[in-house]
């Protein structure tokens, strides 16, 4: 099996739930404005729609970073790396990877599973006791999102490696 159809196939679950996270924003869409015209006209809100709120926007953006890797939508900065050749921009990036984000990554999934599986063992929710229940759903994106930008992140490494073997060929970054 070749480099670019691994990359494919990493890229496959980061895609995936980029696409559930879209139909997510549309239930963080339904809930704002059912919390904002409900609080505005019929004096109602809670602070179960408040929290929620802001646990699908969490939820939302720590799931997408391996999509955003993937399809290069993430913020990078190019002043000094537009000058560069392409083998050297490559290089840079697989060191980057290599280095740096899959080491970062395998710890924010060691500390977030930890993280999540503690809060379930208390049965942990909101502070108050007036929010949302369950605080470890919430927890969970931690490690799985740090997961998914592994899988995105090997899915460039692969893609840029190709990229070196094959000049033809586009790495996108």
């Amino acid at each position: 099996m070749t480099l670019l159809t691994w990359s494919e196939r990493l890229a496959l679950p980061c895609r995936a739930v980029a696409k559930l996270c879209g139909w997510l924003l549309l239930v963080l869409m339904a809930v704002i404005l059912y919390d904002v015209i409900g609080r505005r006209f019929f004096s109602t809100g809670s602070f179960k729609l408040q929290e929620l709120e802001w646990h699908l926007h969490g939820a939302i953006a720590v799931l997408c970073f391996g999509y955003a890797y993937v399809e290069n939508a993430h913020v990078r900065i190019d002043l000094i790396s537009q000058h560069m050749r392409r083998n050297t921009r490559l290089w840079i990036e697989i060191l980057a990877i290599v280095a740096f984000l899959i080491p970062f990554m395998l710890l924010l999934t060691w500390y977030g599973y930890d993280f999540t599986l503690r809060s379930f063992q208390r049965g942990e929710g909101s502070p108050g006791g007036v929010g949302l229940p369950n605080r470890w759903i919430i927890k969970s994106a931690i490690p799985l999102g740090a997961v998914l930008t592994i899988f995105g992140g090997l899915s460039v490494l692969f893609r840029c490696l190709s990229a070196l073997k094959n000049p033809d060929l586009e790495a996108r970054i």
